[in-house]
Order: C-alpha cells, then structure tokens, then sequence
C-alpha cells in the first residue's frame, strides 16, 4: 500500500490571508480617497466693486446669524493667525443680516473697526464670518479679478462666475426649520 504524502496547507492559508488582507486595504484605501474626493466645495461668496467700495455678499441659510464678519489678508502667509484688517459685528439692517457687507464702512453694523486707508487694502481678501457658536464660512477674492468683473445691477462676482444674491445662498441648499 502507497502511503499519500500530504502536502502542508498552511503555507496557502498564510498567502490566501494576506492576499485577503491586501485586498481589503486596497478596498478601503479607494474608499477613503473617493469619501476625501466627494467633499462638498464650501459655499462661494461674491463680490462687487461699486465705485471705491467693496460689497461682499456671504451665503447663508434664513436661519444663519452672522455675529461678527472679519477681513485677512489672504496673502499673509507668515503667521498662523493672519492679522484682521477690519471687522464688524451685530448687524442692525436686514440686507447686514442677510450677509450683504460693504467693506471698510460698517454700514449696517452695531460695531466695527474703522476704515482702512486704500493703499493698505491688500490683493487678496479672505472675507468670512463668525456665527454665534463660534463656526462659519469664509472665502478668498482677488480685488484685481472682482474689480474687471462685468456684471450686472444685483449680481457678485463668484469663482463660478457671476451670480445673484438668491444664487450665492442657494448653493448651501437650505432646509426650513418648520
């Protein structure tokens, strides 16, 4: 009588796991860059040069409360916390409420820092405001590309072009709270 000889198994259990393994890390990297990739693009603001004033228009939902709106230089690269150039806050008029800010006057506003000189008005704004927990949104305008910006009475200059104000705020797809 021949005896069969066995052959070990382990060797192929040992590769079939780490096979699995391989997979499933390869599986669950893809997934994780898909889930980064599919990150919604925060909301665009818009902007508007009238004359020598800057107005910004920041979206928001009807229920959002803007408590105080700060503007950086975005250039400002050096520091961990750029230093605000000017601010406001406690919007008193529907149109500050509803996030319609003109820059540097603080028209419109309980409080706020006083104007800036023109010269000192940076390329490059990073205009973002403070709700009353402390969160927000902000966004960045390059004043050279807003100011060459052909729009029309009532519309901003986003970077997805020009919008109304009722566009601005519908990118966040507001839903009533009734």
């Amino acid at each position: 009588m021949t005896q069969s000889r066995r052959r070990p198994v382990w060797p192929f259990v040992v590769v079939g796991s780490v096979s699995v393994l391989a997979v499933l890390a390869a599986v669950g990297a893809w997934m994780y860059f898909v889930y980064r990739l599919s990150d919604p693009v925060p909301a665009a603001f818009g902007a508007r040069v009238d004359g020598k004033s800057i107005v910004v228009k920041m979206a928001l939902c009807p229920t959002d409360v803007i408590r105080r709106v700060e503007v950086t230089d975005a250039d400002d690269d050096k520091s961990a916390n750029p230093k605000v150039l000017w601010w406001a806050s406690n919007p008193t008029t529907a149109a500050a409420r509803s996030g319609v800010v003109k820059l540097w006057s603080g028209e419109g506003f309980e409080r706020h820092a006083p104007e800036l000189a023109q010269s000192a008005v940076p390329r490059n704004l990073v205009v973002g405001y403070v709700d009353p927990t402390g969160g927000g949104l902000d966004d960045v305008f390059t004043l050279r590309t807003v100011s060459a910006a052909k729009l029309k009475p009532g519309q901003y200059w986003t970077r997805d072009g020009a919008r109304t104000a009722a566009q601005i705020d519908a990118q966040l797809q507001c839903h009533d709270s009734k």
